[in-house]
């Protein structure tokens, strides 16, 4: 049961996280998030533990734990591993994608293309998160879970943020998976890796320009 309270615990504060309900540096009271819970704090303790083991959250003054702010060069780092490992990722998935994968991917799109207008930013993202973890799960390969896990939690919060502050990256969002799924549709590996690399980099320098916008050296999305 401690262990179901402390899997819960960390579901809810870490999708906070990464959907900027909880805010970079603010902090996390383990009093009240266990009455939001309706649990003992000691689940709650592990839980926030365990995300500061994963960079999501730091200890602060008087053990107190708080909201981790990325820096910008976390995020550049982030997207240039990430742009390596998608790129292996596709290639290796291409080979296997057969007929059934195509139709999720094309509905996947659908969905998401009905929610570019939509002030609905948070659905729209996990449908974007679907579409590119069914080519990471084609690729059968099991390594790439455990290297993308962490890769993928910085990369929803910084998404989050982005489209919050510049809607018109939907659009984009979409037309750069539309070009991945037509070159897996195509089965052509250079347009496929074209695509992808051009999906993360246009991330990385959205993230990089709102920063420096904002005048925030240290942290995005602070509000």
């Amino acid at each position: 049961h401690e262990v179901n309270a402390q899997e819960k615990a960390y579901e809810f504060i870490k999708e906070g996280i990464l959907t900027l309900s909880l805010k970079p540096n603010s902090h996390l009271s383990a009093v009240s998030l266990a009455e939001n819970l309706g649990m003992s704090r000691t689940p709650i303790r592990e839980a926030l533990s365990r995300l500061e083991q994963e960079g999501l959250v730091v200890k602060g003054p008087l053990n107190g734990f708080y909201v981790r702010a990325i820096r910008l060069k976390e995020i550049i780092d982030t997207y240039r591993v990430r742009e390596a490992l998608e790129v292996e990722a596709a290639l290796e998935a291409l080979p296997l994608i057969d007929n059934r994968i195509l139709e999720r991917l094309a509905a996947l799109l659908e969905e998401s293309r009905a929610l570019i207008q939509s002030p609905d930013h948070g659905q729209f993202l996990v449908i974007n998160r679907k579409f590119h973890q069914q080519i990471l799960d084609a690729t059968k390969n099991e390594v790439f879970p455990l290297l993308m896990g962490p890769i993928h939690d910085r990369v929803r919060l910084i998404g989050a943020i982005l489209i919050r502050k510049y809607a018109a990256r939907k659009q984009e969002v979409f037309e750069e998976n539309q070009n991945i799924y037509l070159a897996l549709l195509d089965r052509d590996p250079d347009a496929l890796e074209k695509a992808v690399r051009t999906h993360v980099r246009k991330a990385r320098e959205h993230a990089a320009q709102f920063l420096i916008e904002d005048g925030q050296q240290l942290i995005l999305g602070a509000e």
